[in-house]
């Protein structure tokens, strides 16, 4: 019969297993495998979709802060906010609404009273600009009670997950004049996520197969594979840390400055302590410049360098780059020269005038700052029409083996003479 048939089968099955344990061995781990998959896969969900609504709330909030910082000088300047709004929306393709609110008081014929209104005076949608909306009312609340925070709240319109966020705009006495509200669709994410989420199911199942039939053969490979996935999401992990880190400073960073820069212009500080706030500000660039070559480590690693190809004049980059570098050179007794006598045909170059200016600043400042006697010698010249920009320098030079190294991340030569 066929529970004969069953109970013969399941005993020679289980003939089979105890004369080779290591089926046994191969059945646990390959279910634990196919397990620790799943559950990692979906924990991958979960943390990719909190994500990337942390990252879209965190730039927009960093969005707002540098708003904000010049809004409330152009509060009576609507045309100024509308460009720079336009600007905004333009260049954040999650944003889908900017505008800048504020609050205002109108007679209500009904009961022949006054109240509260809100009036838009700046908006990515200049149609609604000079209406009234009294719906952003609770917002505008929220943000007045914490003027030093942007606020967020959750909504959707359509099957449309929004997120509303607004931030105070505020005077010099903390008085609110305004307040910033951006609204953020998360519908590109979403259809990002579910694309991903659906390949990455797909690649899953794809694994899990594989995984088992290289098991089968060989036992040792999942334990490979299993470390070389750890080391993996581990590196992800430092990379995406570092990259959302350097993100989370940028925001202190704009505020120390901003802040920095509005005690300098106090009239009754001493000399010593505008030396002092001067001291707190190019300290603050320098960390600046800092978080910025960490975020283009990270850049660089994920490919996702980009460059802002225009047409320039590279000798005026390279003259405002040696000139200032002429100070500290004339403190340590060096020359800082610029020759571009050779340069005859080539005026304007295709190129990215900011990463160019920090190649340069990354010669030249290190040429200044490695070498104790003579000088640097920046020369631009032309030859078989292609532009040359060399830079020179009688400091301590570099061996074979150093220069080998030179494009290793965060490499630096360890010698007496670099301590």
């Amino acid at each position: 019969s066929m529970l004969d048939s069953f109970l013969s089968n399941l005993k020679r099955g289980a003939k089979k297993i105890a004369d080779n344990p290591q089926l046994i061995y191969t059945v646990v781990v390959a279910l634990f495998i196919t397990s620790s998959f799943v559950f990692m896969a979906e924990r991958f969900i979960k943390i990719s979709s909190g994500a990337q609504e942390r990252l879209v709330n965190v730039r927009v909030g960093s969005l707002q802060d540098a708003f904000v910082l010049f809004a409330s000088d152009k509060i009576n300047d609507p045309e100024y906010l509308n460009r720079k709004i336009e600007s905004i929306v333009r260049t954040n393709e999650t944003i889908k609404n900017f505008r800048v609110v504020r609050k205002t008081v109108v007679p209500d014929p009904e009961a022949g009273t006054l109240q509260n209104s809100y009036l838009i005076i700046a908006s990515g949608n200049r149609k609604e600009i000079n209406q009234i909306d009294n719906q952003v009312s609770f917002l505008y609340t929220l943000a007045s009670s914490d003027p030093g925070n942007s606020m967020t709240v959750s909504s959707s319109e359509d099957d449309e997950r929004l997120f509303k966020t607004a931030r105070a705009i505020t005077d010099e006495t903390g008085n609110v004049l305004g307040v910033a509200m951006t609204t953020q669709t998360l519908s590109l994410a979403d259809i990002a996520i579910k694309r991903n989420i659906r390949n990455s199911r797909i690649l899953l199942l794809a694994v899990i197969l594989t995984v088992l039939l290289l098991f089968l053969r060989h036992s040792k490979i999942i334990d490979y594979m299993t470390l070389y996935k750890k080391l993996k999401e581990v590196d992800q992990l430092k990379d995406d840390f570092i990259s959302m880190a350097s993100h989370e400073l940028r925001t202190p960073l704009t505020l120390i400055r901003g802040y920095a820069e509005f005690v300098l212009a106090a009239p009754e500080l001493s000399s010593q302590t505008k030396d002092f706030i001067s001291r707190i500000d190019m300290s603050s660039k320098d960390l600046d410049t800092l978080v910025s070559d960490i975020l283009d480590v990270s850049r660089i690693e994920q490919g996702r360098m980009s460059f802002k190809l225009e047409k320039i004049d590279p000798s005026g980059i390279i003259e405002k780059v040696v000139g200032s570098f002429l100070l500290p050179a004339r403190k340590k007794g060096l020359t800082v020269s610029f020759d571009k006598s050779k340069m005859t045909v080539i005026r304007h170059i295709n190129a990215d005038p900011e990463r160019l200016k920090q190649v340069l600043i990354n010669l030249v400042g290190n040429a200044v700052k490695y070498t104790e006697k003579g000088g640097i010698a920046v020369k631009e010249y032309e030859e078989k029409e292609r532009l040359y920009i060399r830079v020179s320098d009688t400091g301590i030079g570099m061996t074979e083996e150093e220069k080998a190294r030179l494009f290793e991340k965060f490499y630096r030569v360890r010698t007496e003479q670099t301590k």
